[in-house]
């Protein structure tokens, strides 16, 4: 039979890989469902666990390597590797080839969840972020704060049309530079002529 056709080492290389790539498995489908308990923002239940975006062992540049995710993924491609090389190369190159090709995998894992944690955004501006920027008036803004009008700038790497009111005597025409100085509110910019 194939299983007693096996070494020992084989045997345990075996088990390692499909049981490793079966819990990864699980985890992706677990994730494609929306049920791997992920809260990349910390906001979550205080008794919550996350185990697809655990907090690392230790990190290399930044990275998270060693999380459970990485650990699985070392494990099954090590021992896949291990498994399929034994009997073809003596064992001390086997083990050595299957650390490298896990860490390797490992590490390209962990880089590829960094750049994809690089493309989430919370998406709400914080208008805060906007004072000391300049911006080009877009629809008159009244002296005196009597009334609103609109500016537009770049803030969070976003072009924002956003509304604006003004303390000066005069009223701030379209296309002017001005410099946001401070909040009307959550959501209203006190502006001043740029100079």
């Amino acid at each position: 039979m194939w299983w007693e056709s096996l070494s020992s080492f084989q045997q345990v290389m075996f088990v390692v890989a499909v049981s490793s790539t079966a819990i990864m498995l699980i985890f992706l489908i677990l994730s494609l469902i929306g049920m791997d308990g992920a809260d990349y923002d910390g906001a979550g239940d205080a008794g919550s666990v996350d185990f697809l975006n655990d907090e690392p062992l230790s990190g290399i540049a930044g990275l998270k390597i060693f999380t459970i995710r990485g650990v699985l993924v070392f494990l099954s491609l090590g021992a896949w590797a291990a498994y399929l090389l034994f009997g073809v190369l003596h064992i001390v190159f086997v083990i050595l080839i299957a650390i490298v090709i896990g860490f390797i995998a490992a590490f390209l894992q962990a880089l590829a969840f960094r750049s994809m944690m690089k493309l989430e955004s919370v998406g709400n501006l914080d208008y805060n972020n906007a004072i000391g920027k300049t911006g080009t008036v877009y629809m008159r803004i009244p002296k005196s704060k009597t009334g609103r009008g609109k500016i537009t700038l770049v803030i969070q790497e976003r072009y924002a049309e956003i509304d604006a009111v003004t303390d000066e005597a005069s009223d701030i025409m379209p296309k002017s530079l001005v410099e946001v100085v401070g909040l009307e509110n959550s959501t209203t910019l006190i502006v001043k002529k740029k100079n």
